[in-house]
């Protein structure tokens, strides 16, 4: 069942071809990210609005972890719009937000190779080159393990984080940011997830960071990339300005609905 808010805007389980779609959705609302820039070795700020190769190898990165989601189990969620079409009367969706839920104990890894080749990682090798194997698969997700199993340690929970809701990706695209639409889907999420599960993920910006902290997430880690390499905005640099990126572990020890929220 779909989930309304006020504005016509509805959040719902996506269906395999609208894929594409939503993958360029994500690099619309991803195209300045420090995090992305750096993953994908951007020399240079990517243009909002134009077809490069850049925003292309972006868009198809974002294919590859969908495929890699729901290949693992994962659930892809979408708000859409109800827009007006060219016939006077009719109207279709437009997919405006979106989010990747990895379940409990279903995670991409890099053992999985069948899995990683299927969902078109061979296509991101090629167009991002090996280096971003490194910076993704290893540099990212040595320093993302490490730091929710800190979180986990430090608050004395003996069960992996791999046993928790994990968060692989959720974007509003820039047009409708400012509208609640990031914790309508979190919280529709924690909703349908059965309870006393702990919801795990990264926020690549402080902004980000900081939404999630109201949201009942707490800061657990923080996972810094690119030191020494590239800008605060994930470009290549150097000396004091090659201060790297940074993204944030956080945890929801227990999530609670919206409507059950004090």
């Amino acid at each position: 069942m779909a989930t309304s808010t006020p504005e016509t805007l509805s959040v719902r389980l996506a269906k395999p071809e609208e894929f594409d779609k939503i993958a360029a959705s994500a690099r619309e609302a991803f195209i300045h990210d420090p995090v992305f820039n750096y993953f994908g070795g951007h020399k240079e700020l990517l243009p909002k609005d134009g077809d490069t190769v850049d925003t292309r190898n972006l868009e198809t990165f974002f294919k590859f972890l969908l495929k890699s989601c729901h290949r693992v189990g994962g659930q892809i969620a979408v708000t859409v719009k109800s827009v007006e079409t060219a016939t006077p009367g009719v109207t279709e969706e437009k997919i405006v937000a979106g989010a990747f839920w990895c379940p409990p104990n279903k995670r991409l890894a890099l053992w999985r190779v069948p899995t990683l080749v299927q969902s078109g990682i061979v296509e991101v090798l090629r167009r991002w080159g090996f280096s971003a194997l490194m910076r993704v698969g290893f540099e990212y997700l040595d320093q993302s393990h490490a730091g929710m199993s800190a979180g986990y340690k430090a608050k004395g929970v003996k069960q992996s984080p791999d046993a928790s809701w994990y968060l692989q990706l959720v974007w509003t695209e820039p047009a409708h940011q400012g509208q609640g639409i990031m914790p309508l889907m979190v919280h529709d999420a924690i909703a349908k997830a059965k309870p006393g599960i702990p919801f795990t993920l990264e926020a690549t910006t402080s902004a980000s960071r900081d939404r999630y902290l109201h949201l009942g997430f707490e800061e657990v880690y923080t996972i810094n990339l690119g030191k020494g390499k590239v800008n605060a905005l994930g470009i290549p640099a150097s000396g004091a300005g090659a201060v790297g990126v940074s993204s944030w572990s956080m945890i929801n020890w227990d999530p609670k609905p919206l409507e059950s929220k004090s």
